[in-house]
């Protein structure tokens, strides 16, 4: 059937380029009430398949925040499967976990099934998300992303609460840490400057950018003269003295800007013809702190 095929092509499994999102998003699907589409991640080596605009927003997000990788429509499967966390370095393949039907048999929640059949219903979270930690070790974080507002309701949304409980207690028992987010909530200000610096660059090539001289010409005067002078006049000036291409100069200050190698809070404005403003670094520290917690 269907759902074997998926399951034995790669669907829901793997990480970074191997990964393949169980839930995609096709020519033929529409929603009304959602903003669905697909969002490039060359970094990573997958395209998402967002289905709000709010888990749009927090992939681009979590990507700032330094996530090694975003693993988005990432499956629960019912059944006893390996743990998400296989195949990271050190990590191996021996770890499992239960399934879903054995969290909602105990937490005496209906599993469901896909419709007109007895095959129990495949569970997702909206983002899976992998972080490196500082000795080299992995942790995940889930990323449910729902509306406060939706979640706030009674009635007929009693079904979709009772999922987000039992996908809670299958991250929990998966030493998963396990977060509701509420992605209206994330500022407007921050959440424009990310897409519009999102770099969309492969690993190789974000390396390459980060240690050319046009980069470390950038990152230097705007250290020195940034907070003082506008970033447009200074790149300027280094187009003029150096004799470089205006446009690599741009890209290396959008890059240094999105990975903090400059310090710009981009809570603010982004505005290129005045100066940056101290305190991006913090407000990055304290974003992490708040979203996704633990260790960086």
């Amino acid at each position: 059937m269907k759902l074997t095929q998926l399951i034995k092509a790669g669907y829901g499994q793997g990480h970074l380029a191997d990964y393949k999102p169980w839930l995609r998003v096709t020519k033929h699907d529409y929603s009304p009430s959602s903003y669905i589409g697909y969002l490039n991640s060359p970094e990573f080596g997958h395209t998402h398949h967002y289905r709000s605009a709010g888990e749009r927003h927090m992939l681009v997000f979590l990507k700032w925040l330094g996530a090694a990788d975003l693993r988005d429509q990432y499956p629960a499967w019912p059944w006893s499967h390996h743990h998400p966390a296989c195949g990271l370095p050190a990590v191996g393949f021996a770890r499992r976990s239960r399934g879903l039907l054995c969290v909602a048999e105990e937490l005496g929640i209906r599993h469901g099934v896909f419709p007109g059949t007895d095959i129990p219903y495949v569970a997702t979270i909206d983002i899976l998300a992998t972080w490196k930690k500082a000795d080299g070790s992995y942790g995940l974080t889930a990323h449910d992303c729902k509306p406060e507002a939706k979640i706030r309701q009674n009635g007929n949304l009693d079904r979709l609460k009772q999922r987000l409980l039992l996908i809670q207690a299958y991250c929990e028992e998966s030493g998963i840490e396990y977060r509701l987010t509420h992605p209206e909530r994330l500022p407007q200000i921050l959440r424009r400057n990310l897409d519009a610096l999102n770099p969309l660059l492969r690993p190789d090539q974000e390396k390459r950018l980060r240690l050319s001289h046009e980069y470390e010409l950038v990152v230097q005067a705007c250290t020195r003269w940034g907070y003082a002078n506008s970033p447009h006049a200074i790149l300027d000036d280094l187009a003029y003295l150096h004799g470089v291409n205006r446009q690599t100069l741009d890209r290396a200050l959008h890059l240094a800007l999105w990975r903090q190698d400059l310090d710009h809070d981009l809570g603010r404005p982004l505005e290129i013809y005045r100066p940056l403003i101290l305190g991006g670094r913090r407000l990055r520290a304290a974003m992490h702190d708040q979203w996704v917690g633990g260790e960086q």
